[in-house]
């Protein structure tokens, strides 16, 4: 008989239950695909009421990762940085991706035919010894059926805390019957490991070994029977699991087992998974300096009091620990008083004076751009003025290729601010076709189509668009089917272009309102004059970042997210190899990843993709990178991938977005992170395109973007009215 170890606890402050599970698929506008469902997902015992919350909207928080095909190069195989280790077999959804030649000699991934996207059912979590945790799982295809590995294997991984997991290979069972709900326990004083199965005939089986993390491969196996003493060490017995399968109040989930999490990790999993809101706002106080000199330099000393009070933020404070700053409106009759008696004379050293405000919170409208899809901001100066510009890819009535019949254009917004940028305030009305169908690009080809995807970015000085036009399909195809796009806008002939702002004689920019002071789009080709995407043509929604001095351009092509460096003075050839760096591993982002955007913050580099076809599934996901170490962006083994979806569809002020994805960062009038996306509109079971949505950006405790806080919990609306104590001295 096997001794089983009590599990060590992460500090030993026992506070809550967590479960995991996972869930039993419903739809897709509920956000609970089998993509969704069939995932990981964990729950907490609520210490008041006794009920099971879920954890991250009761989305899945580990997934199984697609398995690479065997004949990957090792080159090719860098970019699957979360999947374990490629399997015998060869994925049957080869050719997904539509057109283009044959992609197998291509030295990357691709998606639809390189990898076969897996999902997963009865998860069980194991502490180990030293109070990390070990995850197993039976892997199934994607969609729930078998696919062959549960007759002799099981999935693995280990996690330090839950919040990310990092995949061993799947453990080989020499000579079992079928593995189904594999469990673990310690056992030994911690020594070794009892791994416990139920084969195909229902039959209790186990083994033991050394080290769980180690174990690829277990040849030595035990089949029990109701009288074996080994029995009643099985973890998770049939007559537990229903226990908990009763006792969850949820019939819509497969349970996997309980454990005990302790204060701290019970902390960080809120943190993370849970709800992050407003729980103070303080404004503090501010010292001025009188002035006891003339009459003019008491009016500066004035003026520098009222400014310095102005420009006081607030300190708001959240559930997770975390912190932000917000500018306040102060009350202006009380900022002018304040001004008069600085210069009157009539306030002295020692007095101290309280002003009123109220903490800012632009709301923007929801849609902010209705049928405006892969939407940019870009706030910037113009000749000391500054000017919002908002640019998206046209998306009437769901159509990108060539809506409007056929009228294509890229529609540039420009206003003083971003709440001007919107359809409310009149932004549509305003707006300004940049490109239109017919124009010509550098080559002199004539650009047809789609327009997608433009971002604004400043590229050596210049203010520059990067875009995708495409061009009328020809007769045939580069693999010789025939083209139903003859003559017609072709998405495939589309390819990542850039424009940039003219300069006057005297290296001014000139007005990016007006169409003709903008230069003819050019092709961005790799260093040798070669097209980005030599295997399938197409290649899209580019765009740029810089690190330790280096230029990158990133953009998606065969499916996948790919980077090379530039010469921001020569932006329209790459100047390295371009590398594939973002693979669409999990079921989640389902066969592509795309639309690309990074930004830097506090040392490191997070950048945002998106996963899943263009629709009511789409979503995003998240990378990152070290920044400023002069890491080389172009490896895929220096960027950390995030197991799930870092927003994806859900409630947003109590109102459904589904297909929430392709976004970008940018900031407000107060320098306060935005983050720019848009959203799939689906009425009556009809997809009418996607919407434009902008929000502000909560930066968590342990430093991760929160792109889905409600408006409430940004800023409690009963806080909102602070007052500020001015010490006069």
């Amino acid at each position: 008989m096997c001794k089983v170890v009590k599990q060590k606890k992460g500090d030993g402050r026992i506070s809550v239950s967590l479960l995991c599970y996972t869930r039993q698929p419903t739809d897709r506008e509920e956000a609970n695909n089998e993509d969704v469902a069939l995932s990981m997902h964990l729950a907490v015992r609520s210490a008041i009421s006794g009920a099971w919350e879920p954890l991250n909207a009761d989305y899945g928080i580990f997934f199984a990762a697609g398995v690479p095909a065997p004949g990957l190069s090792p080159q090719a195989r860098l970019a699957c940085t979360s999947s374990a280790a490629p399997t015998a077999g060869k994925s049957d959804m080869k050719g997904a991706l539509g057109q283009g030649p044959d992609t197998s000699g291509a030295d990357a991934v691709i998606p639809g035919e390189d990898l076969d996207l897996k999902s997963l059912i009865d998860p069980f979590i194991l502490r180990l010894p030293d109070g990390t945790f070990a995850v197993l799982a039976t892997q199934v295809a994607r969609g729930g059926q078998e696919d062959g590995s549960e007759k002799d294997s099981f999935l693995l991984a280990h996690s330090s805390d839950l919040l990310a997991y990092r995949r061993l290979p799947s453990v080989r069972v020499v000579g079992a019957t079928g593995i189904h709900r594999p469990r673990a326990a310690l056992v030994h004083e911690g020594s070794s490991c009892a791994v416990y199965w139920d084969d195909d005939q229902g039959r209790l089986c186990m083994a033991l070994v050394d080290d769980l993390l180690q174990t690829g491969q277990i040849a030595a196996i035990k089949n029990l029977d109701a009288h074996d003493s080994a029995n009643v060490n099985d973890p998770l017995p049939q007559s537990d699991l229903e226990m908990i399968r009763q006792g969850c109040g949820r019939e819509d989930i497969r349970p996997g087992n309980i454990i005990k999490v302790d204060n701290s990790e019970l902390e960080a999993l809120a943190g993370r998974f849970g709800r992050t809101y407003d729980t103070s706002v303080r404004a503090g106080e501010v010292t001025v300096h009188l002035d006891g000199g003339s009459g003019e330099s008491r009016l500066r000393a004035a003026r520098q009091a009222m400014d310095r009070v102005a420009s006081t933020p607030a300190l708001l404070g959240y559930s997770d620990g975390s912190q932000a700053t917000r500018q306040v409106d102060w009350d202006p009759d009380q900022l002018a008083e304040l001004g008069r008696g600085m210069a009157d004379g009539s306030l002295c050293t020692g007095d101290h004076i309280s002003i009123r405000g109220r903490v800012r919170q632009t709301i923007y409208p929801v849609p902010f751009a209705r049928q405006r899809a892969d939407p940019s901001i870009f706030r910037w100066s113009w000749r000391g003025k500054p000017l919002c510009m908002f640019i998206a890819t046209e998306d009437q009535d769901g159509n990108c290729v060539d809506p409007r019949g056929g009228r294509t254009h890229m529609p540039l917004r420009v206003a003083s601010d971003i709440a001007g940028l919107s359809d409310e305030a009149g932004g549509r009305e305003h707006e300004i076709d940049l490109l239109r169908k017919g124009d010509r690009n550098s080559e002199g080809r004539v650009m047809t189509g789609c327009f997608w995807a433009p971002e604004i970015h400043m590229i050596g000085g210049r203010l520059s668009i990067l875009f995708m036009p495409c061009f009328d399909g020809e007769a045939v195809n580069p693999d010789g089917s025939l083209n139903d796009r003859a003559g017609l806008p072709d998405m495939w002939t589309g390819c990542c272009h850039i424009m940039q702002l003219r300069k006057d004689e005297a290296g001014e920019d000139l007005d990016p309102r007006l169409p003709d002071n903008w230069t003819r789009p050019s092709p961005i080709l790799r260093a040798d004059g070669g097209a980005l995407n030599p295997v399938q043509r197409i290649s899209l929604d580019m765009t740029v970042l810089e690190d330790s001095g280096t230029w990158y351009y990133a953009w998606q092509q065969l499916g996948s997210v790919w980077i090379a460096t530039f010469d921001p003075g020569r932006p329209e050839r790459l100047s390295g190899e371009p590398r594939q760096i973002i693979v669409p591993e999990f079921a989640w982002d389902n066969m592509i990843a795309e639309g690309p955007n990074a930004l830097v913050h506090d040392g490191r580099i997070f950048m945002i993709y998106s996963g899943s076809l263009v629709g009511i599934d789409y979503t995003t996901g998240l990378v990152t990178a070290p920044a400023g170490v002069g890491a080389d962006l172009t490896n895929p083994q220096v960027w950390s991938k995030l197991d799930y979806p870092l927003q994806k569809s859900g409630l947003y002020n109590g109102q459904w977005q589904l297909g929430t994805g392709h976004g970008m960062w940018s900031e407000d009038e107060d320098g306060n992170m935005l983050y720019v996306f848009h959203n799939a509109k689906l009425e009556g079971g009809r997809y009418l395109g996607r919407d434009a949505q902008v929000r502000r950006v909560h930066w968590s405790a342990d430093g991760m973007p929160i792109l889905d806080m409600q408006t409430d919990e940004e800023l409690d609306p009963t806080r909102a009215l602070v007052s500020l104590e001015v010490n006069v001295v």
